[in-house]
């Protein structure tokens, strides 16, 4: 989970006096191009199967003032969209360097993803209890839907760590051009990418592509 860019001008379905929807062609249009058709929690390509997610729950004991909101709606997937929780507040992705606040990592040795942050503010706490629940299951049990997300995500972490450390033993500029096709904005998993970076202390081989829309 990283930073996302969400466009100031808000679409035109969302401006009428008797706004109804806020899944309207021109959101869904507005959201793809922000976010590079991925999901906004997971990173993953979404692809075909997107939802309208609400960063915060327009259920009625909740935000429902926030339910049309523009800033509140973003692009997810079903499976992240479908275990979120009403119950936690996450982090506004648009103003905060999520993948400066929270550490991402694959720990593969115990087929788990880590999430840890020297912040106790509790919209972080919140933001990864979601993330630990999202990729390592429910009290770090997953069922078969979490365990295929899961993988689905170590494969591709892993392609990103055979070029980094191709890139390690061999500082070629075509080594290094593969790492940095793999962290384009519209490439997966960025969350995880950054903290391998640092982990293998690339932080300066790689400045500039790892400041995806910060501020």
């Amino acid at each position: 989970m990283i930073r996302v860019y969400k466009q100031e001008e808000v679409p035109a379905s969302l401006q009428k006096d008797d706004c109804n929807k806020y899944d309207g062609q021109d959101v869904q249009d507005a959201l793809y191009d922000d976010q590079y058709s991925k999901c906004y929690l997971c990173e993953q390509n979404a692809g075909k199967s997107t939802q309208i997610e609400h960063l915060r729950p327009k259920a009625e004991t909740c935000f429902p003032e926030l339910k049309y909101k523009w800033t509140n709606l973003f692009l997810s997937c079903p499976y992240c969209n479908g275990r979120k929780s009403n119950a936690l507040l996450v982090l506004d992705p648009v103003n905060n360097n999520i993948e400066e606040i929270i550490a991402q990592r694959l720990d593969a040795a115990n087929k788990k993803l880590e999430f840890t942050s020297d912040s106790n503010n509790n919209e972080v706490k919140d933001t990864i209890a979601l993330l630990n629940h999202l990729h390592n299951g429910k009290n770090g049990l997953r069922d078969r839907k979490a365990e295929a997300f899961y993988d689905d995500i170590e494969l591709g972490v892993r392609s990103f760590l055979d070029h980094l450390l191709n890139y390690k033993e061999n500082l070629s500029d075509e080594n290094k051009q593969l790492v940095v096709d793999s962290l384009k904005i519209d490439k997966e998993f960025l969350g995880l990418k950054y903290w391998m970076i640092k982990d293998y202390g690339f932080d300066n081989d790689f400045k500039d592509e790892i400041v995806w829309h910060k501020k």
